[in-house]
């Protein structure tokens, strides 16, 4: 029969021992995690008495059978995904790649876990083992804890426990990697929201400049390409932005009123200095969305700048927001178009833009061409991710 104890060091570690009632002899097992001080007095006491100190056994034989079976283990688990796909419940291909890697890095921790991370060690595999020396730790600390509040403990229940220490570990490690992850893009997309709001205002006052040239009689080669560079520029400032409001963690939704986006964009569209009359349809009740304002601000302001560049000089653009069933849409209308190539709307930057936002939130973009002269811009979001109401 085994007795199971603890001895506390200095008031500092505790140790684990193991003695057998029928012999003088006990077996005390160290940790890595225990201090060098403390370890240092357990073995003083180990050569004045009957003690014996274990700090690992050997794993040879474990690392010598996993390499040598290594390739059956990949063949097994390829046949184990293709079996999941073909039942329904098919993975990322990556999955593929995770054995080949766990091989590797069981095979390093058990020769040994707790090591100096080399120098040159790419960063994500840096940030891999301080993860796993991280867990280990934890993991050991915990289950010798347990042990020492319930040494009657069964092989089985300590495999249990074992088990479930190590998908903790993981789980919270992982969540925590993603969280640091995510509050670093949003540092980020702060930034580039600032660079993107400046590089707008300067935008617009040459834009502004622009116009005053062409007005005066400036409507050369020259003024045309600068035109289309600013054009060009918005676009890109506009899908720049975008690509980091999805990259960083997807969509933000809330509740903003529609009225100050439709106000917003008449007031950005006034200072074009384009010679047509803007009319903004104001609700008889005030309307509201759950939706990212990052998004349908710039959306709704791309299109009114649409509707200026295909609205003939003195015409009427009108532009309101209404409840369609489960819809939620944005209507720009021009009274009287330019004629369009084929009859056909041109895929400006500003209907991209909008375009691509209303697909982020689930809904979309429709352009319309009368056989009069008109032609309309409808940005629509469904009612499931962002509901309207009415107060």
């Amino acid at each position: 029969m085994d007795v199971v104890g603890t001895t506390s060091v200095r008031g500092c570690c505790t140790f684990v021992w193991l003695q057998d009632t029928r012999a003088p002899r006990r077996l005390v097992f160290v940790r890595p995690y225990h201090c060098a001080a403390c370890v240092g007095e357990m073995v003083r006491s180990a050569k004045l008495q009957q003690i014996a100190i274990s700090g690992s056994t050997s794993m040879e034989r474990v690392r010598d059978i996993l390499s040598r079976r290594r390739p059956e283990l990949i063949d097994r688990w390829d046949r184990q995904l293709r079996a999941a796909s073909e039942a329904g419940f098919a993975l990322d291909a990556a999955t593929a790649q995770l054995l080949p890697q766990l091989l590797e890095a069981t095979d390093r921790a058990l020769e040994r876990r707790f090591r100096v991370i080399p120098a040159g060690t790419a960063p994500a595999a840096a940030e891999g083992r301080r993860a796993a020396t991280q867990s280990s730790l934890l993991s050991d600390f915990l289950f010798d804890s347990v042990l020492e509040r319930l040494p009657e403990m069964s092989a089985a229940e300590q495999r249990l426990l074992s088990d479930a220490l190590g998908h903790a570990s993981v789980e919270v490690l992982v969540r925590l990697a993603v969280e640091r992850e995510q509050d670093r893009r949003r540092r980020d997309s702060a930034r580039l929201a600032r660079l993107a709001h400046d590089l707008r205002e300067s935008m617009t006052t040459a834009r502004l400049s622009l116009d005053l040239l062409q007005r005066r009689g400036w409507d050369n080669k020259l003024v045309r390409s600068l035109d289309r560079s600013l054009a060009r520029l918005r676009q890109g400032i506009e899908d720049t932005l975008l690509d980091e409001v999805l990259a960083a963690g997807g969509l933000r939704l809330s509740r903003m009123k529609l009225g100050p986006v439709l106000a917003d964009a008449r007031s950005q569209a006034d200072q074009l200095g384009k010679k047509v009359q803007i009319i903004v349809s104001k609700p008889a009740m005030p309307l509201h969305v759950s939706a990212d304002p990052r998004l349908v601000g710039p959306a709704v302001r791309g299109l009114l700048r649409a509707a200026l560049e295909v609205a003939r000089p003195g015409s009427v653009v009108r532009v309101g927001a209404k409840r369609a069933s489960d819809r939620t849409r944005v209507a720009v209308t021009i009274e009287d178009c330019r004629k369009l190539p084929g009859n056909r709307m041109p895929d400006s930057p500003g209907l991209s833009f909008a375009r691509r936002a209303a697909r982020a939130h689930g809904g979309a973009l429709v352009t319309r061409v009368s056989r009069g002269e008109g032609c309309e811009f409808l940005f629509e979001l469904p009612a499931g991710r962002a509901r309207l109401q009415s107060h």
